[in-house]
């Protein structure tokens, strides 16, 4: 049976990432599925205990399973929680994108059916707005799509995709902010015309009450505006994958957890929905030759 081989980076050795992973490993669905190689679980640290020499580790963890990756030891990369400062207040989606050359990479946040692109991510709450374009908002999506028709959708199935709004009842006909008319609509208008079923935007509580089933993907503006119903929804199920890199990247939709760190509770479901899923995309991708680059398994 082929099992693709996917490295597994711990992330800050001093949060939940090395207590997950060796969790998940030695699950026998995961052994079953994958070859995996963990890098960076050994690194003594204090457990919740953020520091420099733990970002570093972060680091040389992950440009080592890049190094795996581009000389076709390995098919795909999990990672684990770390803290911003090791990517210089960024993540890892920036930092994989500067490594990797990749122009553009977006983050999309799968929970089971449910499929939620986030148009910023890291940034303070004030500055949202002016970080979204009708010509950014356009690329982002059309990528996003790609990608879903490629390792999600049936062929000749158009995905629905629901633009969530900005402001408070999608800014109540201009009352309360304009970004839906200046920004979003038109963006969703030029999608439109280039043969994307999108629509929107909606209030974001009523784009996630409906069923999982309702949309193919669902724009959201910020990140907090994506992850809170998902948590609230199905917390154990979010994984983070990077759109645009030359492999599979995925990771659990949390971060470092320094709380509970070597406590032995935390959960580890995440991970393995992150391991599940890297397998499957990467899977997908070295069947249908979508990206090349990495090995092909054992």
């Amino acid at each position: 049976m082929f099992k693709p081989i996917i490295a597994i980076t711990a992330g800050d050795p001093a949060g939940v990432g090395p207590e997950i992973i060796k969790k998940a490993l030695s699950e026998k669905e995961i052994k079953n599925i994958c070859v995996p190689i963990p890098i960076g679980l050994n690194k003594k640290a204090i457990p919740g205990k953020h520091t420099p020499a733990n970002d570093k580790h972060v680091v040389q963890s992950i440009k080592k399973a890049l190094y795996l990756i581009k000389t076709g030891q390995a098919d795909g990369l999990v990672t684990g929680p770390a803290a911003k400062s090791a990517f210089n207040g960024k993540g890892y989606t920036e930092f994989l994108a500067n490594a990797t050359g990749s122009k553009q990479v977006e983050m999309l946040m799968v929970s089971g059916r449910r499929k939620v692109l986030l148009l910023t991510r890291h940034i303070p709450l004030k500055t949202v707005s002016r970080n979204l374009s009708i010509k950014e908002i356009s690329k982002s999506v059309e990528l996003t799509v790609d990608f879903i028709k490629n390792y999600f959708i049936r062929q000749n199935h158009a995905p629905k995709v629901a633009f969530c709004g900005l402001n408070p009842h999608i800014s109540d006909g201009g009352l309360v902010g304009n970004e839906e008319s200046k920004i979003i609509l038109p963006a969703i208008q030029s999608l439109i015309k280039q043969g994307i079923n999108a629509s929107g935007p909606w209030p974001a509580e009523s784009v996630f009450m409906k069923s999982a089933s309702a949309f193919d993907l669902i724009v959201c503006l910020y990140h907090d505006q994506a992850m809170l119903p998902l948590k609230l929804l199905s917390w154990k199920k979010i994984v983070n994958v990077s759109i645009g890199l030359p492999f599979i990247r995925t990771s659990p939709g949390h971060g470092t957890a320094y709380d509970i760190a070597g406590t032995g509770t935390a959960e580890y479901m995440p991970m393995m929905e992150a391991i599940k899923l890297a397998v499957y995309l990467t899977n997908q991708n070295i069947k249908n030759k979508i990206i090349n680059y990495g090995c092909s398994g054992t």
